[in-house]
């Protein structure tokens, strides 16, 4: 059960009760009538009001005055009895309302709050409290003048000793029930660094032991030396105390040191003795002593900042600093672990996982918002993965996670449709419900390293999107090959753009009526050294996801306007035109526009002769973007199509507002033409809706003499298709355009 702030009343009587033993004790080291070596009551005046509160100051105005009536042989008269209080408590409190308006957190967790202490617990507020005291008692004739500047440093001294000593292991030790803290930590202060999730295990107990048995026979021996037998010789070894205190703050931190900066205070005083403090003098000993505590405390803090500095850069160095989960290097260390480690018949598996959309998030709503996002699907994977298992964030909207001593595949595949559920929840950011999915990739290691494993998963994962996002998928030694093959490609392709390897091949398109050839469409084709002629099917798909089918776009843009651009139609007909297909990623470059005018400005092509095709998802990738792009298109005097129609989006609202001139019907509708009813009907309304519209149709992929004639009967306008020929060379389609019979005979 949770500790709770005691009630005032029991809280008072045991700081009364302390406190004045305290006092009690502290009079027995007396350097001076009324001023003690040390004064540890002070500590207590900070304590009370830091941890539980301001509102607590009347006790310190009770312990003063029953500090006056049972502890001091002659008390003070009622008037500087009265400014001594409000000097006392006064300057206590403004004390601690300085720490707090200077952001101090008193449980003393960084190097800054231990110093702020020092500065204003220990040299500032004593100094000037003792100041006012001696001042007050001067005034009163209870203190001679000509010792008024002694007084004062014996009184601080005291004081700030007393405050130092006790204080700091008091505050530490409160740290342990932080119900009872009634004053929060301030806001902005940073946070403890998160702990190691490996920590290194501790050592045995007779270590432990025996290392704190050191540290006592350590500290003994110093104030044996500094204080016992030694001084009685001319030498001073007081300085020996600071042997065990930079051996304590060294092995502890400031923890164990504000310990032993108490326990030394004590055997120093129980050492020498009041009758010796007062013989001496008193005020080096004082001076001694707050020197002893003020470095004591600074050196275990700083000690403790350097080394919670290094453990905190070795924790960035394993950790991703925005979700905390592990890095790739965590992840990889993890891997080659439990490979080496993990028990014959288990085996590890590595999950790789993707979100599929983070992306559109990213882009719509904000770095700041996927970065929430991120920080929530982390949190998510984190709190679903059985004990032993290790989750990593590899970058991006990439995870990873490994599951060591897995039985088998059925297993792995359990646990990665558990992390994929635990997305289906929306993920809540910033008021915003959003969906996020995901796709995984799985592989099980048995006899491979770790970076084999992981390729592995990376392989699954590409699978997984390629084919259908949203799911997971498990590694087979087929995929590898498949991916190694489309990298070999993928080089391959890189080359030949380099050196501009490609052809083009024309396949005419006519007029149904006439049997003549309008105009062309430019096909690429790729004369691939050890396969053969490639047509875009065995090419596009890597192109397409390594970018290249830009590039590959615009060659294909100028090398089809510089070839048609002298052909000639058959006598009496115009020239030619030439269709050239824009990808989605050309269409959406900045530069996709110059470069259709750059293509017909170099090839001194008529911009009326290029017709630039585009299938319906190109054109409803970005709708507004599309339109722009189109317009300037239509402005340059190029014709626009739409290719393959009826296969890609659904509405049909978009051919009235996109500037479209021609409408390329799908080969799927075309095929079933003659014995499919529903087809042949779907062909009809289609060729009807262009018509209405105002678009020139044309039926793809005739091949046949009797889906000439269905098309022609169904009204389309223009066909294309192996029926009226092959994609050409462009010597061979020049030719064939140029001839003065039709291409296809009207009788057909």
């Amino acid at each position: 059960m949770p500790a709770r702030p005691p009630h005032p009343a029991r809280l008072g009587a045991l700081y009364l009760l302390a406190w004045l033993a305290l006092d009690v004790v502290s009079q027995r080291f007396n350097a001076a009538p009324g001023v003690s070596v040390w004064y540890p009551p002070s500590a207590l005046d900070y304590v009370l009001l830091l941890v539980f509160g301001l509102r607590f100051w009347p006790f310190l105005v009770v312990s003063s005055l029953l500090h006056q009536a049972l502890v001091v042989e002659q008390p003070l008269p009622p008037t500087p009895l009265l400014a001594f209080l409000a000097v006392t408590v006064g300057g206590t409190v403004l004390a601690c309302r300085v720490l707090r308006g200077l952001r101090f957190d008193p449980r003393l967790s960084r190097l800054r709050d231990v110093q702020l202490f020092v500065v204003v617990a220990m040299v500032a507020a004593p100094l000037a409290v003792a100041a006012l005291q001696v001042l007050t008692l001067a005034g009163a004739g209870a203190l001679v003048w000509p010792r008024v500047d002694e007084r004062i440093l014996q009184l601080w001294a005291g004081a700030a000793t007393g405050t130092g000593l006790l204080a700091p292991p008091l505050l530490l030790l409160l740290r342990r029930w932080p119900g009872v803290w009634a004053a929060p930590s301030p806001e902005g202060t940073d946070p403890e660094p998160p702990p190691e999730p490996d920590p290194a295990p501790p050592p045995p107990r007779w270590r432990r032991v025996l290392g704190g048995l050191a540290e006592v026979g350590l500290g003994l021996t110093a104030l044996w030396v500094g204080y016992g037998g030694p001084r009685s010789t001319t030498l001073d070894f007081s300085y020996a105390l600071f042997v065990p205190l930079l051996w304590t703050a060294t092995r502890h931190g400031f923890g164990r040191t504000a310990l032993a900066v108490l326990g030394l205070n004590v055997g120093v005083a129980l050492l020498t003795g009041s009758r010796e403090v007062r013989e001496t003098g008193g005020l080096a000993l004082q001076f001694g002593l707050l020197t002893l505590t003020v470095s004591g405390l600074l050196l275990g803090a700083v000690l403790r900042e350097r080394r919670r500095l290094t453990a905190h850069l070795a924790y960035l160095a394993l950790h991703d600093p925005l979700t905390g989960l592990g890095n790739r290097r965590l992840f990889q260390e993890r891997v080659a672990r439990a490979l080496e480690d993990g028990p014959a018949p288990a085996r590890v598996a590595a999950l790789l996982m993707d979100l599929d959309n983070f992306k559109a998030i990213n882009d719509s709503l904000g770095h700041g918002t996927g970065d929430e996002v991120l920080r929530a699907v982390g949190g998510r994977l984190k709190a679903g993965l059985p004990a032993g298992a290790t989750v990593s964030r590899l970058g991006g909207d990439e995870f990873a996670v490994l599951l060591p001593g897995v039985g088998g595949p059925s297993e792995a595949s359990e646990a990665a449709e558990r992390l994929l559920a635990a997305l289906d929840t929306p993920v809540t950011v910033r008021g915003l419900s959003l969906n996020v999915e995901a796709s995984v990739g799985i592989a099980l290691g048995g006899g491979e390293d770790g970076e084999t494993l992981l390729r592995n998963a990376d392989v699954a994962l590409y699978r997984a999107k390629a084919e259908r996002r949203g799911r997971a998928q498990l590694f087979d030694a087929s995929m590898h090959a498949a991916v190694v093959a489309d990298m070999e490609l993928e080089a391959e392709l890189r080359t030949a753009l380099a050196r501009e390897d490609f052809e083009l091949r024309y396949q005419p398109l006519v007029d149904v009526h006439t049997g003549r050839a309008r105009g062309v469409e430019a096909l690429v084709r790729w004369p691939h050294p050890t396969r053969g002629l490639l047509t875009p099917e065995a090419f596009l798909g890597v192109a397409e996801e390594t970018g290249l089918v830009v590039p590959l776009g615009r060659w294909v843009l100028r090398a089809a306007c510089r070839e048609v651009a002298g052909w000639t139609g058959a006598p009496g007909e115009e020239p030619p035109s030439v269709g050239v297909n824009l990808t989605a990623a050309h269409l959406a470059q900045a530069d996709v526009v110059e470069d259709v005018a750059a293509a017909l400005r170099e090839a001194g092509l008529a911009p009326g002769r290029l017709m630039v095709e585009l299938t319906e998802n190109v054109l409803m990738s970005d709708v507004e973007a599309t339109l722009h792009t189109l317009g300037a298109l239509r402005d340059l005097g190029v014709r626009l199509a739409v290719d393959d129609f009826g296969t890609g989006y659904s509405s049909l609202s978009y051919l009235r507002h996109f500037p479209i001139d021609d409408l390329k019907v799908d080969r799927s509708f075309i095929a079933g033409l003659g014995h499919d009813k529903t087809g042949t009907e779907l062909a009809r309304v289609i060729a009807v809706l262009g018509h209405t519209l105002g678009l020139n149709t044309v039926a793809e992929g005739v091949e046949t003499a009797d889906q000439y004639a269905e098309v022609r009967a169904l009204g389309y306008a223009m066909a294309q298709g192996y029926y009226i020929a092959h994609p050409l060379p462009a010597a061979e389609a020049r030719a064939l355009l140029a001839q003065e019979e039709p291409l296809v005979s009207r009788g057909t």
